[in-house]
């Protein structure tokens, strides 16, 4: 957004869209499942609603810097919330806050209010919610999005640590296969193997202690993870054929249906996902 917006502002004077605004809202969320906890950054638009199981609402305590676009190029202040099992988060546009014209509760109040009774099912509380709305003019959107928080059972998470030793990386191997036995994953044995043997190895080699791994059997996906704490981001690249390294993280990428690098605080995560045989 920040580059179409200064392309736009370099058209020529007499071009009519230089003089329109070109920007965008932008809510990005991160919910993990383990730790409870949901991270937010927000671009102009409205905080979302939380309602939790004890009938408790509130708006989101979310710093909003300006819209995608608006200039300034300063970071984006993250909010983290811890958020208990079945709490529902409301993302919602705008018109979603639009006051009666006849007074009543203000458009915050009245969304809140129907997220009181967080417990119902999601598609009556969109229902009810949407027909609280006033009507909006033409080409106004009133967009929600409600999710409700979960957590992953302890037995569906398995986590150790690495210690900074080259044979360490056959036992994390081991690990693994007898881990996803245990959860009837036996054909992804091999490439998860694989793709353990590759990153461990890296992180042994060029990490930071404290190493850990941790492997997490979703409803769709098995998901692999190497955490370190140097904040130094891996690089894909492709090794020459004379070369004897350098294919560790390509041949990853290649096993896997996606992955990528976080990083916190602590430093950073390598993840990878494999698709399950037989989604739950």
């Amino acid at each position: 957004m920040a580059r179409l917006s200064a392309e736009r502002a370099s058209l020529p004077h007499r071009d009519p869209l230089r003089r329109q605004r070109l920007t965008a809202d932008c809510l990005y969320g991160v919910y993990d499942p383990l730790s409870r906890s949901c991270t937010l950054a927000l671009a102009g638009g409205p905080r979302p609603v939380l309602a939790y199981p004890d009938g408790t609402t509130e708006t989101a305590d979310v710093t909003v810097a300006p819209p995608l676009g608006g200039g300034g190029g300063s970071p984006f202040a993250c909010a983290r919330l811890d958020l208990a099992e079945g709490s529902v988060i409301a993302l919602h546009a705008d018109a979603f806050l639009r006051e009666d014209e006849a007074g009543g509760p203000t458009g915050q109040d009245r969304l809140r209010g129907v997220l009181a009774d967080s417990g119902r099912p999601l598609n009556e509380l969109r229902d009810e919610a949407t027909r609280t709305v006033p009507a909006s003019p033409p080409g106004v959107d009133a967009i929600l999005l409600l999710v409700r928080t979960h957590v992953l059972a302890p037995e569906l998470v398995s986590a150790w640590d690495l210690p900074a030793d080259p044979a360490a990386v056959a036992t994390a191997r081991a690990r693994t296969r007898r881990q996803l036995a245990a959860w009837n994953l036996d054909e992804l044995s091999l490439t998860t193997e694989l793709i353990v043997s590759e990153l461990a190895t890296n992180a042994v080699r060029y990490g930071t202690p404290p190493l850990t791994l941790r492997l997490i059997k979703g409803d769709r996906t098995l998901t692999f993870e190497v955490s370190d704490s140097s904040p130094v981001s891996p690089h894909l690249r492709h090794a020459r054929t004379s070369d004897e390294g350098g294919r560790g993280l390509f041949i990853c990428a290649e096993l896997s249906q996606s992955w990528g690098v976080r990083f916190s605080d602590n430093g950073k995560t390598i993840w990878t996902e494999q698709d399950l045989p037989h989604p739950q």
